[in-house]
């Protein structure tokens, strides 16, 4: 494993609407003499945050990224030349340090993680008060925890490093790797205060974003393992009841809910979009519900417990990270005129294009159900309209708004796309024609208007609605997923099963990240099923129809026996390990390497 110093002169100014994330650079800080000051603290948190946004900055080669592929909500697709999405879709690698960036930036996170593990404990509370110490503490374990679950999902054993100091280590066992995210989560619940969310600082980890990762871990690593409880480090384990507590008590005293309509979570509905597109303003009509994005003008969201937030001082240097980065990458192809996109941005259009056969599923099974609606775009029943022109005659002329498919050489194009982390622009009258800006938040905000930084919208990781369904699964109680249907106006599921749950968790948090580790924890069976589902889907290739014939010439299932899911660490840091490190099986000697894209 690389060995990196703890650095954090890196860190730059954020915007005033995430406070927490403001502060000076940092250019005479050393380990001998940091941290100091409360100040100095607060900045050696802000900076393991830090270490997420740089990790999506290069967002092909992010957790996020792969998780929503991996998955069979989405293709890799993208132009004939952006292998990394491809090689994801069928668990190949398109390079030898395909992945560097993801591991790269997430020990960096668990190194000022440890760190911060390392220093908190002996600052004086004249300095530093216990309460606040403690805030600190618990979020630096909750962010290690975090960064670990990433890593062990996504290659299986890696290196547990619990230390600040340089060291060279082999892969873990994947038992002791949990039993640590365990404990840290275990620890962070403990010290954490036991107040409503709205009392801790927005964007910060807290109790409850803790007890919610807790459970999902547990269900992650009791399912695919097959193992009864979670182990602790030291000792002992947390078994369902202990999961199921914590969860009911997030429940009763956290303070978070469910928004009042599924439509408010996304940013479609943020306040200056929302009037001009058609799409909502007819749910509205049919409804007579007055909508509002639940994050507009700064607002807190009530069903966010743990999200990435963004700021408005991006740019092409170092600071890249502080847009979201998702929102450019899933954005519609082609970068083309934000007219034609409207109501949404354009982008690069790697891995947000969605199988035909996931619409039909959820049509099948939840005909009616709004959140198809409101999380999918249909291209063609969204993306053209007609628009009165006036000429310079004074005459008016209609003219056709269309997205243009097959832009630049798109491949493995579907006519749906996600629309949760769609970038949603925003355009204003100006005389007799509109002006067109490529996000919202430049208006709203002062984000630049730039067609790849301007966005700004979180990226939720943690929502209340999953912390219900999990509290279904585990207690097998109908209840939590009769609560998620009803804000959604489905009919209750009148008793508990596997395959209730299992069909609500895929169509509410669709291309959330949440698909492919739930497909993993149901089985081997189930997720192969999943995975071949996508394979004879319609698809466009520049342009073309044509037909999805899956990735690997073995075949999804076959390629999932070998690799179970996970993918190859980078080979550069096997080679800086001294041989300690050893290459995820069905990556070993060349194999599984994708050759490049071919009809």
């Amino acid at each position: 494993m690389k060995r990196i110093s703890y650095i954090i002169a890196a860190l730059l100014l954020l915007s005033s609407c995430e406070d927490f994330l403001s502060f000076d650079p940092l250019t005479q800080k050393t380990d001998a003499i940091f941290p100091q000051t409360a100040e100095d603290a607060k900045q050696m948190i802000t900076g393991i945050y830090t270490t997420m946004s740089n990790e999506q900055q290069l967002c092909d080669m992010s957790y996020h990224f792969v998780m929503e592929i991996a998955s069979d909500e989405k293709l890799g697709g993208g132009g004939n030349n952006d292998l990394k999405a491809q090689a994801y879709e069928g668990f190949m690698y398109s390079d030898p340090n395909m992945l560097s960036h993801n591991w790269e930036t997430t020990y960096e996170g668990i190194h000022r993680a440890n760190f911060a593990i390392e220093k908190l404990p002996g600052m004086d509370e004249t300095i530093l008060p216990p309460a606040r110490n403690n805030q600190y503490l618990g979020e630096a374990l909750f962010l290690r925890a975090f960064f670990y679950y990433r890593l062990v999902t996504l290659y299986g054993s890696v290196p547990l490093k619990l230390t600040s100091e340089p060291v060279n280590m082999g892969g873990a066992a994947v038992d002791d790797i949990y039993a640590q995210i365990a404990s840290d989560l275990t620890q962070a619940i403990e010290l954490f205060p036991d107040v409503a969310y709205t009392a801790v600082e927005d964007g910060r980890a807290n109790r409850w974003a803790a007890q919610a990762m807790l459970a999902r871990v547990w269900l992650f690593y009791t399912g695919f393992y097959q193992k009864d409880a979670l182990p602790l480090a030291g000792g002992g384990s947390v078994n369902k009841q202990d999961v199921i507590d914590g969860l009911e008590e997030l429940v009763l005293k956290s303070g978070h809910r469910l928004v009042g309509d599924f439509h408010e979570l996304w940013p479609y509905t943020n306040s200056l979009t929302i009037g001009e597109y058609d799409y909502i303003q007819d749910y509205m009509n049919e409804t007579g519900k007055d909508l509002l994005y639940a994050s507009d003008n700064g607002a807190r969201n009530p069903e966010s417990l743990f999200a990435l937030k963004f700021s408005n001082f991006a740019d092409w240097d170092i600071r890249r990270g502080y847009a979201n980065m998702y929102q450019l990458f899933f954005g519609l192809r082609g970068l083309q005129p934000v007219q034609n996109t409207w109501p949404f941005a354009g982008g690069w259009g790697q891995g947000n294009s969605i199988p035909k056969q996931m619409v039909d599923d959820w049509l099948a099974d939840e005909p009616g159900d709004l959140r198809l609606g409101a999380s999918v775009l249909d291209i063609e029943a969204e993306l053209y309209w007609e628009e009165e022109v006036k000429q310079e005659d004074g005459s008016y002329k209609t003219e056709v708004r269309q997205y243009a498919k097959g832009q630049w050489d798109f491949v493995w194009e579907s006519n749906y796309w996600g629309k949760k982390y769609l970038g949603a622009a925003y355009r204003e009258k100006e005389g007799d024609k509109f002006k067109y800006y490529n996000d919202y938040s430049v208006k709203m905000y002062g984000n630049p208007d730039n067609n790849q930084l301007s966005h700004a919208d979180d990226l939720i990781f943690i929502r209340y609605a999953d912390v219900l369904l999990m509290l279904a699964e585990l207690s097998e109680d109908v209840q939590y997923i009769n609560a998620v249907r009803e804000r959604s106006g489905l009919t209750e599921v009148p008793a508990y099963s596997l395959e209730a749950l299992q069909k609500e968790r895929r169509y509410e948090l669709a291309f959330e990240g949440l698909r492919w580790n739930d497909m993993r924890r149901w089985g081997a069976d189930y997720c192969k099923a999943a995975l071949e589902s996508q394979v004879g889907t319609p698809v466009l290739n520049f342009g073309n129809p044509a037909t999805f014939n899956g990735v690997h010439p073995d075949g999804y299932s076959a390629r999932y026996e070998e690799t179970k899911g996970f993918y190859p660490i980078p080979q550069a840091q096997i080679d800086l390990s001294d041989g300690l490190l050893e290459q995820v099986p069905g990556y070993r000697d060349g194999k599984g390497l994708y050759p490049g894209f071919s009809q």
